[in-house]
């Protein structure tokens, strides 16, 4: 617990002044984490006898953080990239045939949507104000991260004080319907407190963070399923007490899209 604590302290306060700063010191951290989290997809799999190619699907991934970084308006660009993912990929089996299978191609391209594509909201969302500083973006991005930082600790609380009744017992077991419910209040508290931060009604902020908590549920399961599958215990041991990228971001990788299509779409 101990190192736990010591790693949130040095490493929340960095990542949140990264946030501030955006830009290229936002784009290194988040390449990085993209191609780490992805090589913990990688590993993950091959517990399974899955053969993912990290090079090509790391180069596509960067190549979604790049897009999101430098031209997120360009939706031909972002097409270009999924299709010369599945191109790459396909010549890949083709060439090696006799050794990798249609299941590893597959599993390779999800993996560039899980980790690239979903993580490229976070650049997209910080985009939407001037990039830089406290704007538009930086407000929304808080929102995005508030969201699932709650759930996760008062669901954490909540199911240790009350839980009693499982939520997916197959999956997680240590996630109960108790923990859920309490961390899901105190995310639309939130909600609704931030909402006028952004410029918007507390309702809306509530309602947009009841949604975004249903969300990262789902990634924190999305993950734990996967790791279920694999056989292992953490994605990686990067953050120590908190394992690796995917472990820490899984409930984030979902709600980051919701959160950026909302404000894009529905609060420009």
């Amino acid at each position: 617990m101990l190192v736990r604590i010591v790693t949130a302290l040095v490493g929340i306060p960095l990542f949140l002044w990264l946030l501030y700063v955006g830009k290229w010191p936002l784009f290194v951290l988040v390449a990085g984490m993209g191609l780490i989290g992805f090589h913990e997809y990688v590993r993950m799999w091959r517990q399974k006898q899955v053969h993912v190619p990290f090079a090509l699907g790391g180069a596509a991934v960067l190549g979604l953080l790049l897009w999101a970084a430098l031209a997120p308006g360009n939706a031909a660009i972002l097409g270009a990239i999924f299709a010369g993912t599945m191109l790459a990929v396909l010549i890949w089996l083709i060439f090696r045939y006799q050794e990798r299978s249609v299941l590893d191609a597959l599993v390779t391209v999800a993996g560039v949507v899980y980790v690239g594509w979903l993580l490229s909201h976070l650049l997209l969302i910080r985009e939407l104000g001037a990039g830089t500083g406290w704007d538009q973006g930086l407000k929304w991005l808080t929102l995005a991260f508030i969201v699932t930082w709650v759930a996760d600790s008062f669901a954490y609380f909540f199911g240790r004080a009350f839980g009693k009744h499982k939520l997916a017992p197959h999956i997680s077991p240590g996630k109960s319907v108790e923990g859920a419910v309490g961390g899901g209040v105190c995310t639309v508290i939130v909600g609704a407190l931030w909402g006028p931060v952004i410029g918007i009604a507390a309702w809306q902020g509530g309602l947009i963070a009841a949604c975004a908590f249903v969300l990262s549920v789902l990634g924190d399961l999305a993950e734990s399923a996967l790791k279920r599958h694999t056989g292992v215990k953490d994605s990686g041991a990067l953050l120590p007490g908190h394992g690796g990228v995917l472990d820490r971001f899984d409930s984030s990788l979902f709600v980051l899209p919701f959160v950026y299509y909302v404000a894009r779409f529905f609060f420009s």
